[in-house]
């Protein structure tokens, strides 16, 4: 098969190197049906080069190899200010890159849907390899955003002119189905426990107010260990959180009511807010601890405070567009996640009433 290219009164040739067979059998059916299948995403790739660029772009260009695009990729994300989970993150997909591909040199030229597809097998047979005794299963969750890492990695490539075309965006749910994680559980503390964690003393007051301070804010980790006092500004009589934000880069301004200013400490002319442990690790362990003191169950995580100030916010009668803006959601289908826990809220609170009249 080969593509028969006329443009501009001049004609041209790409042979792809794919072949049809005789259809003697199913199986000779299902062969052509997905050598065409390339063959048309070749072709797909060739006619957007032309709409998006004029003309045929030279392929110099795509002979970067894949892992080393991934490195650069990373790098860049680095310098740009993503948090070091996400930079670490992505050097983890690097990693699985490398055992994927074998000792095969990937160029960003060869990457094609059958190559994605592959990757996503890959990744929902992947087993964690810090367990060395009795290695676990990655999670659906794990596998499904190490691949969004390397769609994020190409796109960037396309945006850079490296490759015409992501392929990645000819796979259908179908593709992806093995990677597929179902709506992911949303943790977070109820009024009346965080009551119980205020009166409850922590091994370290700055986790302790570091996380309460989250917990009325609704920044994450990473912003809260970067909050400078030059950060928090005056408007119109009242302080206000003005920062950009670690793990997408956009601004964001968060006015702080009395709650949040409650747990910030003293102000102090510069320098950074919280001084929290440098590893999460260490915060993570405080934070169980001192859940445990004040009698909570629940597996508690910095990460929780975002949560628990997302569903706070809404049971007290926020809007959905509200919250998702105070929380710097690019997409309010990310913060629909938070609303449907509302609403499973109020379906058990008018359930409390059953029985309670029958004779």
């Amino acid at each position: 098969m080969y593509l028969d290219c006329y443009r501009d009164g001049k004609r041209s040739y790409e042979f792809l190197n794919l072949y049809l067979v005789p259809e003697t059998d199913e199986a000779a059916k299902v062969l052509n049906q997905n050598t065409m299948t390339q063959a048309m995403a070749i072709r797909n790739h060739r006619e957007i080069e032309i709409i998006h660029h004029g003309d045929l772009q030279p392929k110099a260009k795509t002979k970067l190899l894949l892992l080393d695009w991934m490195e650069a990729f990373r790098a860049a994300k680095e310098r740009t200010g993503q948090s070091v989970k996400r930079a670490q993150t992505v050097k983890t997909v690097c990693l699985h890159l490398k055992d994927f591909m074998g000792k095969k040199a990937v160029t960003l030229a060869d990457l094609d849907e059958d190559f994605c597809k592959r990757f996503i097998q890959y990744l929902a047979g992947l087993s964690n390899k810090n367990y060395t005794k009795n290695p676990k299963q990655i999670t659906a969750a794990s596998a499904q955003a190490y691949f969004q890492i390397f769609v994020s990695a190409l796109n960037e490539a396309v945006r850079k002119k490296l490759i015409p075309a992501n392929p990645a965006m000819y796979l259908n749910s179908e593709d992806k189905k093995p990677i597929k994680a179902g709506k992911s559980m949303r943790t977070y503390l109820t009024i009346e426990e965080l009551r119980r964690l205020i009166a409850t003393d922590c091994n370290n007051e700055q986790v302790k107010r570091a996380f309460l301070f989250a917990c009325f804010t609704g920044l994450r980790i990473s912003d809260v260990r970067n909050l400078t006092w030059a950060d928090i500004v005056t408007r119109d009589g009242s302080k206000y959180v003005n920062i950009i934000i670690q793990k997408t880069r956009q601004p964001i301004s968060i006015k702080l009511n009395n709650d949040a200013l409650r747990w910030m400490p003293t102000a102090q002319a510069k320098g950074q807010v919280f001084t929290l442990p440098p590893g999460h690790g260490t915060i993570s362990r405080q934070l169980k601890q001192w859940a445990k003191s004040a009698g909570i169950e629940k597996d508690v995580c910095f990460h929780m405070s975002r949560h628990t100030f997302a569903t706070m916010a809404l049971t007290l009668g926020a809007d959905l567009y509200t919250v998702s803006k105070l929380l710097g959601h690019q997409n309010i289908s990310v913060t629909q996640v938070y609303a449907e826990i509302i609403d499973e809220k109020k379906d058990k609170a008018v359930d409390l009433t059953n029985g309670l009249f029958d004779k």
